[in-house]
């Protein structure tokens, strides 16, 4: 059995920060995993296809990992511009610029049905629970090839979807297979964690995508007791950021590599431990949100 993956990138994105905002992915092993899962030890792995809207402004560490999940065997990854559009705020009546995705799902749902009709693969897996897939996979079943629909949990994925797909896999169950370990020195207390996105920068981020970063984080300090890695990149509503998902991610990323954020633990409202941000100086001091600044901790002597 041959079996091909097809990612809708920002969907998957969004769904792996919601289930594990401190989990990075091996996706070679993470294919290899679905396979077996469609189609046990025999079954092939016959393509993986990766879906994304990409703003022509996008950090670098954006187009980083994208070209690195492409030079990996089997992967393919799928890009279409975003589209900048203009809105005006219901409140103060600012106009704002920003950016959607346009032409993804209907490049994904065009090379579904396309490699179905072409033998391409025997089953498809979708890693999406978006209903607006269901006439594609309607359109395969026709052509008389399986499709399996993949979520990080159930709640994610759409009744109809499911009811026309094969098969459900959870993603949860194969984590401990396709997580990546982190080192031990990267998770340190209060030291930056590598993200799953990072990559060496090809060039430096603009002074105004950090000055709205810090601003944005500043008032997301001001308004919440602890900022949340996730919250901040996948629910933190602001026009003066990129899109959420990995252009935010990046953004993020580049700050604390920068040292004018970092990255510390924090247990929230119900006793979950969840890895927070928070602004720094750029003398290396952490600015607290009442505005005044806490100096580092020194190390204690020895008697």
């Amino acid at each position: 059995m041959k079996v091909a993956i097809f990612f809708d990138g920002q969907n998957f994105y969004r769904s792996l920060l919601r289930h594990d905002e401190s989990l990075r992915v091996d996706y070679d092993r993470l294919a290899t995993w679905i396979t077996e899962q469609v189609g046990g030890a025999s079954a092939r792995f016959s393509g993986a296809y990766y879906y994304v809207g990409v703003s022509a402004d996008a950090p670098p560490l954006v187009e980083g990992f994208l070209k690195g999940l492409e030079l990996r065997p089997g992967y393919f990854v799928k890009r279409e511009p975003r589209v900048r559009r203009a809105g005006r705020c219901p409140a103060c009546g600012k106009e704002y610029e920003y950016t959607t995705e346009k032409r993804v799902d209907t490049r994904l749902v065009a090379d579904l049905i396309h490699h179905a009709a072409s033998g391409a693969f025997d089953a498809a897996v979708l890693v999406s629970g978006d209903d607006d897939f269901v006439p594609a996979v309607e359109a395969v079943n026709a052509l008389g090839r399986q499709v399996w629909v993949a979520t990080w949990s159930a709640e994610e994925l759409s009744k109809d979807l499911r009811v026309k797909c094969f098969g459900h896999i959870h993603l949860s169950d194969g984590v401990s297979v396709f997580r990546v370990e982190r080192r031990p020195h990267e998770r340190a207390p209060g030291r930056a964690v590598a993200s799953r996105l990072a990559r060496p920068a090809t060039a430096p981020p603009s002074d105004s995508q950090l000055d709205r970063g810090l601003q944005e984080l500043q008032r997301a300090e001001a308004r919440l007791p602890h900022v949340s890695r996730g919250y901040f990149v996948m629910r933190w509503k602001s026009h003066a950021l990129p899109p959420v998902g990995p252009e935010r991610e990046a953004l993020v990323q580049q700050l604390i590599e920068l040292g004018l954020a970092e990255e510390f633990e924090v247990r929230d409202a119900e006793g979950r431990q969840v890895t927070a941000i928070r602004r720094r100086e750029r003398d290396g001091n952490v600015r607290e949100p009442d505005g005044k600044v806490a100096l580092p901790e020194l190390p204690e002597l020895p008697e």
